[in-house]
């Protein structure tokens, strides 16, 4: 950004919501090495409702974040005339978007329901 200030495509705000973005998946990152992951290694499924559901609510919150580091930046596409390292950031923010969403998905779709105790009968119907 400070080298690219007079330039009218420069992301304003991008270095402090990536900084503020790396906060949240660390602690985030923490959470799942030291509580939520070694639930699950021992099979718990009691217990880990709580983190499971935390998990879940940030999962939502990096999502809002992703979709303000895209807006920020232009869905990852530089503009007409970018230095190479302006491309590289925009390639580096573009992995980290999809890798981003591919860990959402993997445990919000596919790990975490194995752990979740099911409630009601199964239909759609409502009841719980």
């Amino acid at each position: 950004e400070s080298v690219h200030r007079a330039n009218p495509h420069v992301p304003h705000g991008l270095a402090d919501h990536l900084e503020a973005m790396e906060v949240e998946l660390l602690s985030h990152m923490a959470k799942e090495e030291l509580v939520l992951f070694p639930a699950l290694r021992q099979n718990a499924t009691s217990g880990v409702s709580m983190p499971i559901q935390v998990m879940r609510s940030e999962h939502n919150d990096h999502g809002q974040q992703l979709e303000r580091l895209m807006a920020l930046c232009n869905d990852a596409n530089p503009p007409p005339g970018a230095c190479n390292t302006w491309r590289a950031l925009y390639a580096g923010i573009a992995q980290l978007s999809d890798d981003l969403i591919n860990h959402i998905h993997t445990e919000n779709n596919l790990l975490f329901p194995q752990f979740e105790v099911q409630t009601g009968c199964g239909s759609s119907c409502g009841c719980a």
